[in-house]
């Protein structure tokens, strides 16, 4: 460490004794010099104390725990897993199509449909035998006539010429009345039949 040393101070009205052959003669006595303090030795100080107090301070401890301290300190360590990123995932649209639903409702239950006997004629014509209360209807009946215009009111089918119960055979317009009782009528080169009455 440098150490600073102090100038004497100059006095330009002080008078040199004058030098002889023999050399310098005694020196007349010097006036008294103030005294400098050197005020950057506190500060030295201080700041050498701040230093030492910071490396004193910093030194590893070597893992002892000092007796003066007291009780040593356990020390626990402690891993901590941060979080991962945050991946974000869009996923396709999914379309989910029902299946088909069938639906069975029972059958309405079966209805019995009587057909009812198709109704007699009250006009009819052709050659032929009609059975009464089937196919004509029992009652008076006209025709036009025709050439040879037949017809018989017949008590069976079985076509015996005893079946028969009146009959005729004429060329012009005729007039039969066919009874209730009568099983069938036959006819034949005659116009159409109409009922009357």
């Amino acid at each position: 460490m440098s150490q600073h040393i102090p100038q004497q101070p100059f006095y330009p009205q002080q008078q040199l004794p004058p030098q002889g052959p023999a050399g310098p003669g005694p020196q007349p006595p010097q006036p008294p010099q103030p005294k400098k303090r050197r005020r950057w030795i506190p500060w030295a100080v201080a700041s050498g104390t701040f230093v030492l107090g910071l490396v004193i301070g910093a030194a590893p401890s070597g893992g002892t725990a000092s007796t003066s301290a007291g009780t040593p300190q356990a020390t626990a360590t402690e891993t901590v897993q941060a979080p991962g990123p945050t991946v974000t995932v869009t996923a396709p649209p999914v379309q989910v199509t029902a299946p088909p639903v069938t639906v069975t409702k029972p059958a309405p239950p079966a209805k019995t449909v009587t057909a009812a006997p198709p109704e007699a004629a009250v006009t009819f014509e052709g050659d032929g035998t009609y059975e009464v209360g089937v196919d004509i209807k029992p009652g008076k009946y006209k025709t036009a006539g025709g050439d040879g215009c037949y017809w018989a009111r017949l008590k069976s089918l079985d076509g015996g010429f005893d079946a028969i119960i009146a009959n005729n055979l004429s060329d012009g317009p005729q007039t039969v009345t066919i009874k209730k009782t009568d099983k069938g009528f036959e006819t034949s080169n005659c116009a159409a039949w109409r009922k009357v009455a």
